[in-house]
């Protein structure tokens, strides 16, 4: 799986939950543009179907308590894919 490939489905949903706003840095906080628990859980969730990805809920769960920026999500979703 591509670094680039997985940045940009990050930062494709991420601009649509955020109603099309794609100035955002990728070490931005989460929680500071505005996404809570239940959006970044959905950002998860989404990313994983369209990339193709399976977690185990223990990593899902280690992403939703740890993964506070778009650039922890893009290296989230690169680790589980090398399994």
């Amino acid at each position: 799986m591509k670094k680039a490939a997985v940045r940009a489905a990050v930062h494709r949903y991420l601009s649509r939950l955020l109603e099309g706003r794609d100035d955002f840095d990728d070490n931005a906080s989460l929680v500071q543009l505005g996404l809570d628990k239940a959006d970044i859980e959905e950002l998860i969730f989404h990313l994983e179907d369209e990339l193709g990805l399976t977690a185990f809920t223990a990593e899902e769960d280690r992403m939703l308590k740890s993964a506070t920026t778009a650039n922890d999500l893009s290296r989230f979703l690169i680790e589980i894919g090398r399994h």
